[in-house]
């Protein structure tokens, strides 16, 4: 644990654990442009944060994701949809400033973009448009919606890469991660 200004930065084990299995998976190739693609993810939802006007007082990295905690109370649901895509945006910025450099830096900075852009909770782009949803209807309805997104993007993306790839289960795995933590969030703790 370390505190960059007012923000806590927690390293918890299982984030070590997630670059472990990298490490194996791919012999390091993509560890190193992995964790300059997080650090910009990251960078960004903390910097738009600080520009939509909220306090963050911590972040923590852990196995199944990056939790940022602050003050929001008096922030608005589309000041929080912006503030959870400026994250991808980010990695979508660096994927062009990178272009010139090896093939996996900016390769990672374009799947960590398209990957957190799509509607499902928990990624980022799923928290945005709960967040919209949010401001439009009623949150029960909002989370619906979402919940309902979240299943039916799971199920199809991971199943129909299954079968399109020959049974490549890492898709998959990424279905199973997006259904676990619909299970396991709590009500009313997305946006």
């Amino acid at each position: 644990m370390f505190r960059i200004h007012n923000t806590v930065l927690t390293l918890r084990f299982g984030f070590f654990a997630v670059l472990a299995v990298l490490l194996t998976l791919d012999g390091g190739v993509h560890v190193l442009p992995a964790l300059l693609a997080v650090a910009v993810h990251e960078t960004g939802h903390i910097l738009a944060a600080k520009l939509c006007g909220m306090q963050i007082k911590s972040v923590t990295f852990g196995a199944l994701g990056i939790h940022m905690a602050g003050e929001t109370a008096n922030v608005g649901d589309f000041r929080r949809a912006v503030v959870s895509l400026a994250g991808p945006f980010a990695n979508l910025l660096s994927f062009l400033l990178l272009l010139p450099l090896p093939r996996a830096y900016p390769a990672v900075q374009l799947t960590l973009f398209a990957f957190h852009v799509l509607p499902a909770v928990p990624l980022d782009g799923g928290t945005s448009l709960y967040c919209l949803l949010r401001g439009t209807f009623s949150e029960k309805t909002a989370e619906r919606a979402i919940t309902v997104s979240s299943v039916l993007l799971a199920l199809t993306l991971g199943f129909s890469v299954l079968i399109s790839t020959g049974y490549n289960f890492t898709l998959l795995f990424l279905a199973v991660y997006i259904l676990f933590y619909l299970i396991l969030k709590q009500r009313g703790n997305m946006c």
